[in-house]
């Protein structure tokens, strides 16, 4: 078999092998890029999804004392959570109706939680805030 490069080049119709992308230089930037980004941005700022994360172990402590969290739940922690943020605090005690959250402002995750009836003879220690909802 004669592997001629022209003759194959020919039969496919001229196509070119497919080379590596060019990267855009520093400073510079692909057409259209910007119009993208804008409109993710946008994108994420008209969603009305909270930003907060459960932990597992939160999660198994609200099964297990059958407590449920709504949008409306997570969308009020969310808030709280950037307000107490704006104020610096790292670890904090969320109080939202009969509960009782311990909360990683920094990583915007809840970390347990209790019933009110159980947090009333508990001690909360390791945070520096507390947020009332």
């Amino acid at each position: 078999m004669n592997w001629d490069s022209q003759r194959i080049q020919a039969h496919l119709g001229g196509v070119q092998p497919v080379g590596p992308a060019k990267s855009p230089k520093p400073g510079e930037t692909r057409e259209g890029s910007g119009v993208f980004k804008e409109a993710l941005t946008n994108a994420k700022a008209t969603q009305d999804v909270p930003n907060v994360t459960v932990s597992a172990h939160a999660s198994q402590r609200l099964l297990q004392r059958g407590i449920s969290l709504d949008q409306a739940d997570l969308k009020k922690i969310d808030d709280a959570l950037d307000r107490a943020a704006e104020k610096g605090a790292k670890e904090s005690l969320f109080v939202l109706r009969d509960l009782a959250l311990i909360v990683s402002v920094e990583n915007r995750t809840v970390i347990t939680a209790l019933h009110g009836d159980n947090a009333k003879e508990n001690v909360f220690t390791q945070i520096d805030s507390a947020v009332l909802l």
